[in-house]
């Protein structure tokens, strides 16, 4: 079954082609790396999956809808709710702590607020930084982060995660526990991941990669080696 179905998908900037005629489905449940070097068009693509940047032309279907052809309403819905996403800045906000930082979906969704505190510190111990709740993002190391990061992207309990870089400013040894914890939550909690990366390597750990460049899919999809925990 596939969550998404992209259908001759462009994107100009001006002149300029970002994404040229992609085409693409992406199966529910599966972890998808899309790879390729800086300025290839993958974070655009990433930007268009989760409703945030309209496409010049082309469709995006979604569960079988067109996201673009949603009313502004709906297409909120299924940006706050359909999609959690995980950036490479982690964009955790200094000034309120973990805990505050993890709640921001559900606050956003005007969820009961000690509900939102209770799902909160569920999700950070399912994740492992229990103890850092009360903790400002300043004081955490880049893993605490990116592992704060994906908890916020868990509270609204999307189906989908896009992940942008997610691993970037990591050292290799946590890039490793970040991937592994993603593919925990793949498996466990049965959500599709997509991750948009330029390290190669990482494409080992999905069960599907493919390769961009200049806005365009140059490689088909190939299975690679899928990893359990």
């Amino acid at each position: 079954m596939y969550i998404y179905k992209i259908v001759n998908l462009i994107k100009n900037y001006n002149v300029l082609n970002v994404i040229q005629d992609v085409s693409l489905e992406i199966k529910q449940g599966e972890m998808l790396g899309i790879i390729g070097k800086s300025g290839c068009g993958k974070t655009t693509l990433l930007k268009i999956l989760g409703g945030i940047l309209k496409p010049t032309s082309g469709s995006v279907f979604y569960q079988e809808e067109n996201i673009y052809q949603y009313t502004n309403d709906k297409l909120e819905d299924y940006r706050r709710l359909s999609v959690g996403t995980i950036f490479q800045d982690y964009k955790l906000l200094d000034n309120i702590s973990i805990r505050e930082n993890i709640m921001l979906p559900a606050i956003l969704n005007h969820d009961d607020i000690d509900f939102a505190i209770d799902k909160a510190e569920k999700t950070a111990k399912t994740l492992g930084i229990e103890s850092k709740l009360d903790c400002y993002p300043y004081e955490l190391s880049g893993g605490e982060k990116q592992r704060a990061a994906i908890s916020r992207a868990l509270m609204n309990d999307p189906k989908v995660i896009l992940a942008d870089e997610p691993t970037g400013n990591l050292d290799p040894r946590t890039t490793m526990e970040v991937i592994e914890l993603l593919l925990e939550i793949k498996n466990t909690l049965k959500k599709t991941i997509i991750i948009v990366t330029h390290d190669m390597e990482i494409g080992n750990y999905c069960d599907d990669i493919i390769k961009m460049s200049q806005g365009k899919i140059v490689t088909d999809r190939k299975a690679t080696r899928p990893l359990t925990f």
